[in-house]
């Protein structure tokens, strides 16, 4: 790891723009401290402050201020060949993401900053320390935030999973359902597993396997009606679902369950 430059509190007026098309040849970690314009595949996005990105060496890098003054802390860095960022496994890499209060963050930037342009004996080890402990920081930070984030959609996760096994025969999508609480597709379903255990579209399926087999075990309603009462458009699709979660078919599991009910009886 190297550090190639760095700054602490660097503040810009309304006009200030970096375009680099081909990135800055090394890595680059910006913190946010106003809001900002990034421009990603030529798409424009307006973030907020106490905000971080990461780019890779590499990336486009296209961002202004927004509106007023801009202010970040910054530096840039390269990696060994075969080298990976310390504690870097839950770093989103090439996108803004807010994480709360920087202050810690940009504490470590500062102390960091420090030591680079000292001429300390041990500045070389001292700005590696340091940068191991941002990173280690961050990955908390960015830990801390999406715990902070999956608490708020927990309460609306659990009402509609609740109506997910209390109306399994409705016709539901991912996209529909992501839609519903305002959330992307891929962050939807990354919280719901995660909240639950469960992929989402798992969790249909099985609330849908779990009420026909109330319906096969304790009624005599066609197999036909059942899959229907249960969202599927297609018996096949059903006796395909069932069979390979229950390892027998609807016709198989209904028996089983009226024989085991006899056996019970004349015990």
């Amino acid at each position: 790891m190297r550090i190639n430059a760095i700054g602490h509190d660097h503040v810009h007026g309304a006009e200030f723009c970096i375009d680099r098309p081909s990135g800055s040849g090394d890595w680059l970690l910006l913190l946010l401290k106003t809001p900002a314009v990034f421009f990603f595949d030529g798409a424009e996005t307006v973030t907020e402050a106490d905000s971080f990105i990461l780019y890779r060496k590499g990336t486009p890098q296209l961002y202004k201020a927004c509106g007023g003054h801009y202010c970040n802390d910054w530096f840039h860095f390269s990696l060994d060949e075969g080298e990976e960022l310390p504690f870097g496994g839950n770093i989103p890499l090439d996108r803004v993401i807010r994480i709360g209060d920087l202050s810690s963050l940009s504490a470590i930037v500062k102390d960091m900053c420090y030591e680079y342009y000292s001429s300390d004996m041990h500045r070389d080890e001292a700005v590696k320390l340091y940068f191991r402990l941002f990173f280690l920081k961050l990955s908390e930070k960015i830990r801390a935030a999406e715990d902070d984030r999956n608490d708020s959609y927990y309460g609306k996760m659990s009402v509609l999973r609740s109506d997910i096994y209390n109306s399994p025969a409705v016709d539901r999508n991912v996209d529909d359902m992501a839609r519903s609480l305002s959330m992307s597709r891929s962050y939807f379903q990354h919280v719901y597993k995660q909240l639950f255990g469960i992929s989402v579209v798992n969790d249909v399926i099985r609330s849908r396997i779990e009420h026909s087999r109330y319906l096969l075990s304790t009624t005599d309603i066609s197999i036909t009606r059942i899959a229907a009462m249960c969202g599927y458009r297609s018996d096949l699709h059903f006796f395909r679902q069932f069979k390979s979660r229950m390892r027998m078919t609807p016709s198989e599991y209904r028996r089983a369950a009226k024989d085991e009910g006899a056996q019970e009886k004349s015990g």
